[in-house]
């Protein structure tokens, strides 16, 4: 299991690397993987990622976080599910939508990514200064009309109330371990940048998501810290991002990623690197 990589291909290989030292089959990333395919460059790091996965035997798995294109992942690979419900992106590289379920070893999994992202006004403004360069070059006679809308903050970056309602209400069953991107309402890391009233609508759907499936175990992302906590018979799990992105104090490779033994026993410990 692994943070945030925000499409940064060194961090993601090396990931890999730890996943083969380890004896991981599988490697699954917790939100903001960094599914940019509308770029040539996200196109890239998706071929990048899934070479370096075959060569490893390793598959990759990832859930949507606020910073990655859903509705293109969606839209391009929605109607080629694998046998497990995973949308296939690439042949070692799979998608797990809100909501999906599966088993892993006898082990219960249930996937919910979004959130808020609190840069989304810098980003809609870069979003306009292009729009803006791109008017200007058709004023003087260019012919291009690139899209800028949606191409840097996604609408679809969190989920909605009806959302939520509607993906617990179809199986309200119990799940032994949630991933989601955001991290639970009731979880109070030491370090939290994602406490503005603009973030917890996102964080008390997923509370919802923890009060209703009653996993033993939750893991997450999104804040770029790494702390463990404990609700009412439930360990959460937030592991730190890339290099670049993980704070605060620096970057440690151990807070980036755990390995969980399957089946999963809350009497087991969740490995994870000595630094």
């Amino acid at each position: 299991m692994t943070g945030d990589l925000h499409g940064n291909t060194s961090h993601a290989l090396d990931l890999l690397r730890v996943a083969v030292r380890e004896d991981c089959e599988r490697m699954f990333v917790l939100g903001d993987f960094g599914a940019w395919e509308h770029t040539a460059a996200g196109r890239r790091y998706f071929d990048v990622v899934d070479r370096a996965a075959r060569k490893a035997k390793v598959r990759v798995y990832f859930l949507d976080g606020n910073h990655d294109k859903s509705s293109l992942l969606h839209e391009l690979y929605g109607s080629e599910p694998d046998d497990e419900g995973f949308l296939v992106c690439r042949k070692n590289l799979r998608y797990a939508p809100r909501g999906h379920r599966w088993s892993w070893a006898g082990t219960r999994f249930a996937a919910f990514g979004g959130a808020y992202s609190v840069d989304k006004a810098p980003r809609l403004a870069a979003e306009a200064q292009r729009a803006r360069k791109a008017e200007r070059r058709r004023h003087f006679g260019s012919a291009r009309r690139p899209v800028t809308e949606g191409t840097l903050w996604f609408p679809e970056e969190q989920m909605t109330d009806e959302e939520c309602d509607a993906l617990l209400a179809a199986d309200p069953t119990p799940v032994d371990v949630l991933l989601t991107h955001d991290k639970p309402r009731a979880a109070e890391p030491a370090w939290n940048r994602k406490n503005l009233p603009e973030c917890l609508p996102n964080q008390e759907r997923i509370q919802r998501v923890v009060d209703t499936l009653r996993p033993r175990l939750v893991l997450h992302g999104h804040l770029h810290f790494r702390y463990t906590d404990q609700l009412d018979g439930t360990r959460v799990e937030g592991l730190g991002a890339d290099p670049a992105a993980s704070q605060p104090g620096g970057y440690q490779s151990s807070d980036s990623w755990l390995v969980v033994p399957l089946p999963y026993a809350p009497e087991v410990a969740v490995r994870r690197e000595i630094a």
